[in-house]
């Protein structure tokens, strides 16, 4: 039952968490059936125990959880999105006037079309227009100004 928990335990919100205890009782388990006595006077031979579950294939299961939490802190880390966008980076813009799409990207690439001059958090700070393009966001992660200066 450990190979199938390592195995079929973690694709569940509910079987992520609960897996590793089970897990955990189950070693305690088998640490109390190993200091057991051998049975002696059955008339039936002992089951054949199988491959330690280090061995099979399903211990891989155990990387699973590691694989997730890696995914979640290699997404939280690749935010390219105007929000992470800082004074001196360059952003490329996409999408419609009504609807925009900032990006930030490398200032080498071809797609930087715009260099953050001025960040600004809140809603009731503007840039200057004679100078500046600018891109406003309000709500969700917080209310911010961006003042861009156009690149060439």
């Amino acid at each position: 039952m450990s190979s199938k928990t390592l195995w079929q335990g973690w694709w569940g919100i509910a079987s992520f968490v609960i897996a590793p205890f089970t897990l955990m009782s189950n070693v305690v388990a088998r640490v109390r059936f190993g200091r057991m006595t051998p049975p002696a006077d059955h008339p039936r031979a002992p089951l054949v125990p199988g491959k330690p579950v280090v061995r099979r294939v399903e211990a891989l299961g155990a990387l699973a959880p590691l694989l997730i939490i890696g995914l979640f802190v290699i997404a939280a880390g690749l935010d390219d999105s105007a929000g992470s966008a800082s004074v001196g980076e360059c952003v490329s813009v996409s999408g419609t006037a009504s609807a925009p799409e900032v990006g930030v990207v490398d200032c080498g690439s071809a797609e930087a079309e715009f260099k953050v001059a001025e960040r600004h958090e809140g809603s009731d700070v503007h840039c200057d227009r004679t100078v500046f393009s600018e891109y406003a966001e309000y709500g969700g992660r917080g209310s911010f100004t961006l003042c861009l200066d156009p690149l060439g």
